[in-house]
């Protein structure tokens, strides 16, 4: 994505480079987005969350490939899930 996320970005949903859909963007802070996962983006086993938890990640705009009126595609490959980490 060349522009930076904007306002007018938050409510739209992320989908993988395969249509699957990941999230809805919440937050946007320029270069950086915050995506509410969708529930069933839960893992077992994962430490971060609990199943039908409400989690979310960051994505950076490097990582979109495509930004429409209603959706944002991630590149191939991407997974905003691998950006959970504790500190």
């Amino acid at each position: 994505m060349r522009r930076k996320f904007q306002g007018t970005d938050r409510g739209k949903r992320v989908v993988a480079d395969d249509g699957t859909a990941v999230g809805t963007l919440v937050r946007t802070d320029g270069d950086r987005a915050r995506v509410l996962l969708d529930p069933e983006r839960f893992e077992p086993g994962d430490p971060t969350g609990e199943l039908g938890s409400r989690t979310t990640v960051t994505i950076d705009r490097t990582g979109v490939a495509e930004s429409t009126n209603d959706r944002v595609r991630l590149v191939e490959g991407a997974d905003p899930t691998d950006a959970r980490r504790r500190a």
